[in-house]
């Protein structure tokens, strides 16, 4: 039985790997998408941000999806969507094509995931901790190799290639899958599935979302903004409606009133946006104060990368020994100091004194991350395993998402102010547009060259170091928004009864 159940475990740990590598390998093959389809910013950014909505909208459904008709099959239909979309991303003839295939890609990754932690959680009988951890390690693994592999394709000059290999990847993963996971029985496979319910909060996060996303563009107080987050919390107060209405509805209230699973999603997401603010701005650290390369940053990450993926099988292992509060404690304590290490970040550390942060990120993220999920797992019946690993990863994908829409709105405010404050007292005259070019683009990008080549060299230089301390400045106001939830999140932890997330007896 141990023999096929390591067996098992490697089949999930090699389909999380593939899920993993599109979270973080995308990021790499902007420029390349931007360059062959001569598409701007505001469009390719669709590229990343489409598969992450679809994901995060269809996970609740993807949960379900398993608990009602079995993890294993739920999991094969989702390989096949995200090889099929992956195929085409390859294949695709224009940027709408790509976006649409991307999108398609997120809904295939929605239906794999919940399902894999549910059965991560559950193929090793006595250790449900360790199992959770060994899946997040195969995601994490998928992201520290996601940015070499797209920089790997990007080197041979084809950015297609990284779809390619996913689509390779993935259909070794649905073969393993399929040959070594038993089949289920679910429990009830008369249940019927509340379409109104996935449908209307579905749209409820996806509003959220698509306004958090461009609200930044469009303006906080712009029409469709407010239009968009209208809608957020008009299905979002819709949706208890809908609940009651259905005969089997997709989040039973019992769920809401089981305390242990509404804590173990408190503990999913407070500590989140540290994570995506530091994978989304540090790399940029690198490569505009640092004067790296975008492979170099890529490479700069690892550390964190690689302890993600460690501290998962860690958390795992200690989970059972120490129980969710140690860990949890322990990890949203690094957390918060890591937050504080960069609010008083500056350029001049260099590296150095980037590294330090990277660790305590690493080991602050999985402590909570593994434990949380498997906390939320464990406290249902195991009928709803499904369904708590989809809520607790939408948990995770939306206070990230909430966390980098603010932090960016502070960290580009805070950037642009620093830039105009800072020219005026070097007397150099930039208009507005220069200016916001310069904070919202790479500095080797052609558009920031374009203003920097219309300085005398010595202004240039000037305006350089100006970006450089803008940046970091905002940087440093950023990390406020991922300190915030983490301290709220370790006074929480001390307060957590650990006692209420052992599962109930009964469905």
């Amino acid at each position: 039985m141990a023999a096929k159940n390591t067996l098992a475990l490697a089949g999930l740990m090699c389909g999380a790997f593939v899920v993993g590598t599109d979270f973080t390998g995308a990021l790499l093959l902007v420029p390349s998408i931007e360059t062959e389809f001569s598409a701007d910013i505001t469009t390719t950014q669709w590229v990343l941000n489409i598969y992450a909505l679809t994901f995060a909208m269809f996970m609740v459904s993807g949960g379900r999806l398993g608990d009602l008709r079995g993890h294993r099959r739920v999991m094969l239909v989702g390989f096949a969507i995200f090889i099929a979309s992956s195929f085409a991303c390859y294949m695709a003839p224009s940027i709408e094509v790509l976006i649409a295939a991307r999108a398609i890609q997120g809904v295939g990754a929605a239906l794999i995931w919940p399902c894999m932690l549910a059965k991560g959680a559950t193929v090793l009988e006595d250790n449900g901790g360790l199992g959770m951890g060994l899946v997040l390690a195969g995601v994490t693994s998928g992201n520290v190799i996601g940015p070499l592999i797209s920089g790997a394709v990007v080197s041979f000059g084809d950015w297609r290639l990284f779809f390619l290999v996913n689509s390779v990847i993935g259909l070794i993963s649905l073969t393993i899958v399929a040959l070594l996971l038993e089949r289920e029985h679910p429990e009830d496979v008369h249940e019927s599935i509340d379409f109104l319910g996935i449908a209307v909060l579905s749209g409820s996060v996806l509003s959220l979302l698509v306004a958090l996303d461009q609200g930044g563009n469009w303006g906080w107080q712009a029409s469709p903004t407010l239009a968009l987050f209208g809608a957020s919390l008009a299905l979002l107060v819709l949706f208890p409606f809908a609940e009651r209405r259905a005969n089997d509805p997709l989040l039973p209230l019992d769920m809401l009133r089981n305390r242990g699973f509404v804590i173990a999603l408190c503990a999913n997401g407070l500590n989140v946006p540290t994570l995506f603010i530091a994978f989304l701005y540090f790399p940029q650290f690198m490569t505009k104060t640092l004067g790296w390369t975008v492979m170099e940053a890529s490479i700069g990450m690892t550390p964190l990368m690689v302890l993600l993926a460690v501290g998962s099988v860690l958390a795992g292992v200690l989970y059972k020994d120490f129980g969710a509060k140690r860990l949890l404690i322990a990890g949203y304590a690094l957390s918060t100091l890591a937050c504080v290490l960069v609010i008083f970040l500056r350029p001049g550390w260099g590296y150095d004194g980037l590294l330090p942060v990277l660790i305590l990120i690493g080991f602050g993220a999985t402590l909570t991350v593994t434990t949380s999920g498997a906390a939320a797992v464990g406290s249902v019946h195991p009928s709803r395993t499904g369904l708590a690993g989809g809520l607790s990863f939408m948990a995770h994908l939306v206070c990230g998402a909430v966390g980098v829409a603010v932090a960016t709105a502070l960290m580009f405010s805070i950037s642009a102010a620093t830039l105009a404050r800072e020219l005026t007292a070097a007397g150099i005259s930039l208009s507005l547009a220069d200016q916001r070019t310069l904070t919202g683009t790479n500095p080797d990008s052609p558009e920031a060259k374009s203003v920097l080549s219309a300085l005398s060299p010595e202004q240039s230089d000037t305006v350089s170091q100006i970006l450089m301390d803008a940046f970091a400045a905002g940087l440093s106001s950023a990390f406020w928004c991922a300190l915030i939830p983490a301290a709220i999140g370790l006074v929480l932890m001390f307060a957590l009864d650990e006692a209420k997330l052992e599962a109930p007896k009964s469905g």
